[in-house]
Formats: C-alpha cells, structure tokens, sequence
C-alpha cells in the first residue's frame, strides 16, 4: 500500500541535507558518506562496517562516477574489485548494497532512496551535477517558490498533493516518489521514481514532468 510521508519530517531530512551539503569544510572519504548516512535514521549499515569509496580518472582525465563500497571499520587497506569503468548491478550488489538496509516502512524506503542518491551525488562531476543543482520539493510553497522564479512555464500540471509516496513489499522491495526541481540542461519540475529490489539495487529515473521551464543550465 502507498503511503504519503509526512511533509514535516521529509522537510526536516531535505534542510539536514542542504546543511551537509553547504559545511565550510567538507571532510574526505570515508568521514563524509559515513556522517551523510548519519542523516538518515532509517537507513542502516551492517554492524562493525563502514562506507567508503574511491575516486578515479577516464583516460581522458575526466572524473567517473565514484566507486562506494562497504568495508570492515577497522581495516582501512581494504578495497573491492571493480572490473570497468563503472561498476556493474552485480558488483554493487556484492560491495555495497548487500550491507545496507533500511526501517521496513514506508519512511524507512523513503529515506534509503533519499540517501542512495545523495550518496552517489557526494563528489562534484558531471555525472552528480544535475542532482547538486536540484532541489526536492515537499511542499506547495517550495512548488510556487520555483514557479515564480521560471521565465516561462508551459504544461503545469499542478499536483494534489506535494508529500513524497512510498510503498514497502513483504520481499523487502519498494517504491519511491517525489517532486524534485532541476534548472540544469532541461529546467522542470518531475517526479523522481526510484524502485528497491530485494538485494537492495536502488534504480532511479526521471518520471512525469509536472511543469516544463524549456531549457536551463549547461553543464
């Protein structure tokens, strides 16, 4: 069954976050995705481990996207084996995910989604850009805030409800929903769909554009 998060307590998460985001000193692997995680309460790590991540180049010198894993707290020499450039379904599954998990709640799915791509969004790079710039939206002010800055606004569907929705199955999968505002490449308003597997894969795309802004920033 689908149930609305309360607007509060998603309010309260997304200002914690901005918070991290925006501290003068932002710390270095693992102290930064481990004081992220710390963020949110229903989302857990498999006890005596840590998260951490490396960071490489293409042959071009262009930064990929990061490489996070789950490790045993008190062996800092210990790194998984990732075969390509970006690591598969199955390796992420067998090096990160297979260590989280999260409250069996509908709240509890919504804030394992909210941190997953937060986690993947901890280093600046073309790959994170979109989501730095975004901004989820929780609440009709924050809507109307966005939609009096836009220049223009063509297909507004306003929604019924601004609270994120999410669902738990008894196989531990789930699904997530929520307002999320872009101004990089395409500007607009969507919904941000992220469905949980059993394993605990997070695949999340863009969804049902709520209101079209036409084009934004270029990264």
């Amino acid at each position: 069954m689908i149930e609305s998060i309360p607007i509060e307590a998603a309010q309260h998460l997304s200002d914690q976050v901005r918070l991290f985001h925006d501290r003068p000193e932002p710390s270095r692997p693992p102290d930064d995705v481990n004081a992220l995680l710390a963020l949110f309460p229903r989302v857990y790590l498999r006890e005596n481990y840590i998260l951490d991540y490396m960071v490489e180049a293409s042959p071009e010198g262009v930064e990929l996207p990061i490489r996070p894993f789950a490790r045993p707290a008190d062996d800092d020499s210990w790194v998984p084996f990732y075969e390509g450039e970006v690591p598969e379904r199955d390796e992420l599954v067998e090096q990160l995910y297979k260590y989280l998990t999260f409250e069996r709640s509908p709240a509890g799915a919504f804030e394992y989604a909210y941190f997953i791509i937060e986690m993947w969004s901890l280093r600046v790079s073309r790959y994170a850009a979109e989501w730095l710039e975004s901004t989820p939206i929780f609440n009709e002010a924050a809507f109307d805030e966005v939609l009096s800055r836009a220049k223009n606004v063509s297909d507004l569907q306003r929604p019924t409800d601004y609270a994120p929705t999410a669902r738990t199955d008894p196989d531990g999968s789930g699904r997530v929903r929520f307002l999320v505002y872009t101004p990089m490449g395409w500007e607009r308003i969507y919904y941000l769909e992220s469905r949980i597997t059993p394993d605990g894969y997070v695949d999340q795309q863009a969804g049902e554009i709520v209101a079209d802004m036409g084009t934004g920033l270029i990264f």
